[in-house]
């Protein structure tokens, strides 16, 4: 509706501007030097002169037309192949989801020149080419797809180190993403991807240095941070325990941060390895010192495995702890085999005994029947053959209640006098 307003209204100013042309028209004089002069009236000077400027519009149009009538021939095919690339791009992705990649790999090549996002093209046809283990086709694709501007270098190299790690290229992806990190530091794919290669490949320390950025940003599980933490410890501290070297063992404990060394999976790493080094010592007094400063049944469970310098003392300490953890079953546990040690059998029957109805294991079913074998109580032996393979099956624990033994209690038997620097290492 405006727009008929205002041509009415243009038409009107037209019709008035033409009549008060007429009705005010003088003769205008044009002399043209000694040719001579012509006589016309204004409004027929005006109207020659809106004929011309017509004219002239028409013509300057008309040529525009022909002279560009060759580059606008050109643009029509370039639109059409461009339309035909996007149509080969589509067919290429749907066959590259159907799994058809061979031909996959040849839509999304053609009439690539004139596609509007050949970047795309050549990374799908780099992966088409990849699922057919064509390899070095897909470098090619690949390297075409880089040539095509600083911005596509991130994206070409996420593909390739992606392609190579499901390749198996470890190596060619790791120098890939070290590459792509040093350009993106803080690439989050590059980080996560590249904390897979090196699980897989055990380079442990260059792992345990990566895990902070991927807690930071989010981009690992807190389960399976847990486990690459713990697997990537325990590797440092093979090594280094490989090589006796306690010194980086000291060292590498006083570097990890204050939570990690809390954790109990941490300090039995480092327990193990500095025993393992050659420091059994120094390796028991800090795990003593850490059941003190925090209780956790994993710890106990170890006080119950070393070779202890002095049995009586390591029974009395554990018996102490008891007065306060009663039902710990890995202390009672711990107390079993320390008494056992020591050559006590009532005793480490008792706690064996007591840790198993508390939680119940295979194992620890396993050395009561084997004690109780040495003792002659077969029949408890049997009994405890069966609850262990029992429970090995069904995972349910029963009440062991053993039989009463016809020979002497060996725990009301007066302990002898024994050198004790003879359980000493």
């Amino acid at each position: 509706m405006r727009y008929i307003i205002i041509l009415l209204l243009f038409s009107l100013g037209a019709f008035w501007l033409g009549s008060y042309a007429f009705e005010h028209s003088v003769d205008v004089s044009i002399k043209w030097g000694d040719w001579g002069s012509v006589t016309l009236t204004s409004t027929s000077v005006i109207i020659a002169l809106l004929l011309g400027f017509l004219a002239a519009y028409f013509l300057i149009s008309f040529f525009r037309f022909v002279f560009g009538l060759r580059k606008r021939i050109k643009n029509y095919k370039h639109r059409k192949l461009a339309a035909q690339a996007n149509q080969e791009l589509t067919k290429g992705l749907v066959h590259f989801t159907e799994g058809h990649w061979q031909q996959a790999e040849k839509n999304l090549l053609e009439n690539i020149r004139y596609a509007e996002t050949p970047l795309l093209n050549y990374l799908a046809a780099a992966r088409a080419a990849h699922m057919q283990e064509a390899y070095e086709r897909r470098d090619t694709y690949l390297k075409k797809a880089s040539e095509l501007g600083e911005q596509a270098q991130t994206a070409v190299s996420v593909s390739q180190a992606e392609m190579q790690f499901s390749s198996g290229q470890l190596e060619r992806a790791r120098a890939t993403l070290i590459h792509l990190l040093e350009v993106s530091p803080k690439h989050p794919y590059a980080i996560k991807l590249l904390a897979k290669i090196y699980y897989q490949q055990e380079d442990w320390s260059n792992l345990f240095t990566l895990l902070p950025e991927l807690s930071k940003q989010s981009l690992i599980k807190e389960q399976d941070r847990n486990r690459y933490e713990a697997t990537a410890l325990k590797g440092i501290f093979m090594t280094l325990a490989h090589k006796k070297d306690r010194h980086k063992i000291h060292a590498l404990w006083k570097k990890l941060p204050a939570d990690i060394r809390e954790k109990p999976e941490a300090i039995l790493l480092y327990c193990k390895a500095l025993s393992d080094a050659g420091d059994a010592k120094a390796s028991d007094r800090f795990l003593i010192a850490s059941i003190g400063r925090q209780w956790h049944e994993k710890l106990l469970e170890r006080y119950g495995l070393i070779e202890h310098d002095n049995l009586r003392v390591a029974i009395k300490r554990a018996e102490k702890w008891l007065e306060k953890h009663e039902t710990s079953p890995q202390l009672l546990l711990a107390l079993a085999r320390l008494n056992r040690k020591f050559q006590l059998w009532g005793k480490s029957k008792v706690y064996y005994n007591s840790s198993l109805n508390f939680s119940p294991s295979a194992a620890v079913y396993l050395e009561l029947a084997e004690l109780l074998e040495e003792l002659g109580e077969n029949e408890n032996a049997q009994m405890c053959y069966q609850l262990g393979l029992k429970y090995s099956i069904n995972k349910k624990g029963e009440i062991l209640k053993l039989k009463s033994s016809r020979h002497p209690d060996p725990s009301l038997a007066v302990v002898p006098d024994i050198d004790e620097n003879a359980f000493s290492r």
